[in-house]
């Protein structure tokens, strides 16, 4: 009885401080009681079902059933948090001025109101279907009678109510102008806490690597069974013995989503300036010139060899538009420092529509590989860059962000290459907005031989996460290209060439790009 009591109050626990969060967080809603309701309800029946196959579940994916299910609905949490969290950041001034007389413009928001079921529905999901893989473990090795292990369920299940609904109290304590700033930042700890224990249960499944076992152990001070522990664990990510790879979740979700939290709540305080001054992080602009950022990068880094690599990119629009004939070119030396650190230095030269071409700035890079070649389910690798700008008028840009890499084999026969670059870039220095841009870029590529393979491409930024605006305004590329390489001996020389054609009315209508590159080792 005392077993089960434990473990029924624990994961309760934290379910209610999941949902007393959101409760709070959203609060002035209109009809937010009736959504959340309807996601603990979805949720208490998710674990129903789940309860009928438990052992089915805990077995699937060779013994990883249970961690792959329980990472999928914390990542699906992630993702409902960041939405609501910079939903509420954009109209939380609003809704404190209007708690409980929303206007209808803002009442109208359904997205958020969605989220805040979905989020409350997979902590419930999440929490019960463990619940009920642990007590189906203690019943089957207990000599308890079922009344025993009913009764102490149900004590469980009233004390973790009941803290759940002492903090929801104290939460409502906060003054309402000061509500939307704690319960965000609240919000914002634990979405990263549910990115971390994602990436645990995807190390226990083997699918990604620990980065380091155990970094730290705090566990003497504080054991994550207690229930000091349990709280901090749930509201602030708090784990004891952490792996290096939920460190690097934790530290990037607090990155990618209270980096638009900050900027909305800086530009909140401040008059909305002109993108224009922006433009040197965006992969393309209409008052700049083209920069040669299309290109992706790869996760993996070769010790000991060196790369000697020119890109370049020529845009296309209509006369007077910006577009029609700028170029953009980088020049760059690196070198495989060790087998996860590649160094590279880059001299970036552009010229505007009619202009002449002109030294910009001097680019420092760095590529890390996170995870040994071809072991775990993806390669990962994370890129990131200071570039310094030549005139001292201009600001400084700071890029980086996670790359990913998929190889798939004997898929209809052929073997293909997958890989995603999803970067932020901030500008620093004199000048600089405040302004976090996000740039992405995407090859699928058919590796068919060695000289020449086949791929599909995709380019894109948001010049400010904070005021994204609609898919019109923003730049978004496609387009085939050309990739493979020629053996010469010691060293390779690697190409490719592509088209993109621009799918807004933001982006150029067309782009050739290229890049040459000479690989050997020192």
């Amino acid at each position: 009885m005392l077993a089960v009591a434990v473990i029924v109050f624990r994961e309760v626990l934290e379910a209610a401080l999941i949902v007393s969060i959101v409760l709070v967080a959203s609060r002035g809603l209109r009809a937010r009681r009736t959504w959340i309701g309807a996601g603990v309800a979805a949720g208490t029946g998710g674990s129903l079902v789940a309860a009928l196959f438990a052992s089915s579940i805990a077995m699937a994916f060779s013994g990883a059933g249970q961690e792959l299910l329980n990472a999928t609905v914390l990542l699906l949490a992630v993702v409902m948090l960041a939405w609501h969290n910079i939903w509420m950041a954009r109209h939380g001034a609003e809704l404190s001025l209007r708690a409980y007389g929303v206007s209808a413009d803002i009442a109208a928001g359904k997205r958020p109101l969605s989220a805040l079921a979905l989020v409350t529905g997979i902590a419930v999901l999440r929490e019960g279907t463990e619940t009920v893989l642990f007590i189906a473990g203690v019943a089957t090795s207990a000599e308890e009678s079922p009344s025993a292990l009913a009764a102490g369920g149900i004590l469980g299940l009233a004390l973790g109510a009941a803290m759940g609904a002492a903090l929801y109290a104290g939460l409502l304590r906060i003054p309402p102008k000061r509500l939307f700033a704690v319960t965000g930042w609240l919000v914002l700890l634990l979405a990263a806490g549910l990115a971390a224990q994602a990436a645990g249960f995807l190390v226990q499944a083997d699918l990604l690597p620990a980065l380091g076992e155990q970094i730290w152990d705090t566990s003497f001070l504080l054991s994550e069974a207690s229930i000091l522990g349990k709280l901090l664990h749930t509201m602030l990510g708090y784990v004891a013995r952490p792996a290096g790879i939920q460190l690097f979740a934790y530290g990037f979700t607090l990155v990618a989503i209270g980096g638009p939290m900050l900027a909305i709540a800086h530009r909140r305080g401040k008059k909305v300036t002109s993108t224009a001054a922006i433009v040197a992080l965006a992969l393309l602009s209409a008052t700049s010139a083209a920069r040669a950022e299309l290109h992706v990068r790869s996760p993996i880094v070769d010790e000991g060899e060196i790369e000697i690599e020119h890109n370049g990119l020529v845009t296309l629009g209509k006369r007077g538009s910006g577009f029609n004939g700028a170029q953009s070119y980088t020049q760059s030396l690196a070198y495989g420092i060790t087998p996860w650190w590649k160094l590279e230095l880059e001299g970036e030269f552009s010229a505007g529509a009619g202009r002449r071409l002109t030294f910009d700035a001097t680019t420092i890079e760095n590529t890390f590989q996170l995870t040994p070649h071809g072991k775990y389910f993806v390669d990962l690798g994370f890129f990131a860059e200071y570039s310094q700008a030549r005139a001292r008028r201009d600001p400084n840009a700071v890029v980086f962000g996670p790359i990913v890499q998929k190889e798939l084999n004997n898929v209809l026969g052929i073997d293909s290459l997958h890989t995603l670059n999803v970067f932020f870039a901030r500008e620093t220095g004199r000048g600089a907005n405040r302004a976090t841009s996000l740039e992405y870029a995407f090859q699928s590529r058919l590796l068919l031989n060695k000289y020449i393979d086949p791929a599909l491409e995709m380019y894109g930024t948001i010049e400010n996460l904070a005021h994204a605006g609609g898919y019109r305004s923003q730049t978004h590329l496609i387009g085939p290209a050309l990739v493979g390489g020629v053996d010469l001996g010691g060293g390779k020389l690697k190409y490719e060439i592509g088209y993109m054609v621009g799918l807004t009315p933001a982006s150029p209508t067309g782009g050739v790009r290229w890049k040459l590159e000479l690989e050997f080792r020192f």
